[in-house]
């Protein structure tokens, strides 16, 4: 590491210097009724918004960040969202933003990844090495675990009964994952552009015969054949920011280059200045963040546990999936989601929508229609 990296992070109170550009943000921020920030048992950063002249949503709401990424990721939402939702809660997941790493401790040794060999066509595959299905089980369980228990922490520290569920990306996995395993806790379930719907090659829940030559599907995301002919490198996928880190003033560079470009339609610079203080200078992604995400999706992004497998233990009262019209997220996974849930719940149970002239980040793109959406969702 090159010795001025050093000397800086010594230098450096990156709790203290985070903290500066997330209260930056808030103080921009106008919202209906009172904000309140605290660290839910010393340990997770919350924000609760009350206003008690909201009544068009009563039922109090938990907003979920992506990866990467904070409760600050929803800032331009707060001032909307509480005009009409009477509590509304956002929170760090443990490991990211201000929240503690926690410390993950797994039962059993870390499965190797499904051995896959895809033919060169991207037609056919093939598993070449057999794996302990109920331990990779098992262990994925547990890597999920390491989020959903400190909602439910949350949720008990806050007195909270049955709460509306909103997720973003990897939080709209952890938000599925959470309403699985506590059916009776969340009322209605919202996966703003989810990742890790598509059922695939991967999945824990496969029972694949050695050296037995399938045919791959590449179109339909709820086929069990479903596989992808990309990864991402393997080192890009293991090391991610602290090749940024190692790289200097050059990685400071790129780093800065993609959040200007991902983030080109805000109007001010101070969202920007703490991705930048997130992504590079707070030292990165934690390592734990990053171990708990290497352990529930491949390096195609595709979840060993997918969504689509699972979609029948739902216990929410309604599920909406909803896109940015840019997104570069498979939306066709969310829509054929929409689909077979509404075959097997019942037509209205589940609804898809896109937020216009939007990408990912589609409340940050675009505030007022996401806005607009969720309300007019959880307000049903």
């Amino acid at each position: 590491m090159m010795w001025w990296i050093t000397d800086w992070m010594s230098r450096k109170d990156p709790v203290a210097d985070l903290k500066h550009f997330q209260d930056k943000i808030m103080n921009l921020v106008k919202v209906g009724g009172n904000m309140e920030n605290t660290m839910v048992n010393g340990q997770v950063n919350q924000w609760h918004f009350h206003n008690s002249n909201a009544s068009e949503v009563t039922t109090p709401t938990l907003l979920i960040h992506g990866y990467a990424a904070s409760s600050m990721a929803y800032y331009r939402t707060f001032q909307g969202l509480t005009d009409k939702i009477s509590d509304l809660y956002t929170i760090d997941l443990p490991s990211n933003g201000l929240s503690k790493e926690l410390p993950l401790i797994l039962d059993g040794q870390t499965p190797p990844p499904l051995k896959v060999e895809i033919h060169k066509d991207g037609s056919k595959f093939k598993i070449i090495e057999r794996v302990d299905a109920e331990h990779c089980r098992s262990v994925v369980k547990q890597y999920e675990d390491y989020y959903l228990d400190s909602i439910e922490l949350w949720r008990k520290h806050n007195g909270i009964g049955r709460f509306n569920l909103v997720g973003h990306s990897f939080g709209g996995y952890i938000a599925f994952k959470y309403a699985v395993k506590y059916p009776k806790a969340v009322e209605q379930l919202g996966l703003i552009s989810p990742l890790g719907v598509e059922s695939n090659i991967y999945s824990v829940n496969n029972d694949w015969k050695l050296d037995t030559v399938y045919e791959m599907e590449s179109t339909d995301p709820a086929s069990r054949m479903y596989g992808k002919n990309w990864e991402i490198p393997k080192v890009l996928f293991e090391r991610q920011t602290e090749l940024l880190r190692w790289m200097g003033p050059i990685g400071a560079k790129l780093c800065w280059n993609y959040i200007t470009a991902a983030y080109n339609k805000l109007p001010t610079m101070e969202y920007k200045d703490y991705v930048f203080e997130l992504l590079y200078g707070n030292g990165g992604i934690p390592k734990t963040a990053r171990k708990v995400f290497g352990g529930l999706f491949t390096r195609s992004l595709l979840a060993r546990d997918p969504i689509m497998d699972s979609m029948d233990k739902l216990g929410a009262r309604k599920v909406l999936l909803l896109y940015g019209d840019s997104d570069w997220m498979n939306n066709y996974a969310g829509y054929r989601m929409v689909e077979l849930l509404n075959q097997k719940r019942g037509k209205g149970y589940a609804t898809y929508d896109e937020v216009p002239d939007a990408r990912h980040n589609l409340f940050l793109d675009n505030p007022d229609s996401f806005n607009d959406k969720l309300i007019q969702f959880l307000g049903e």
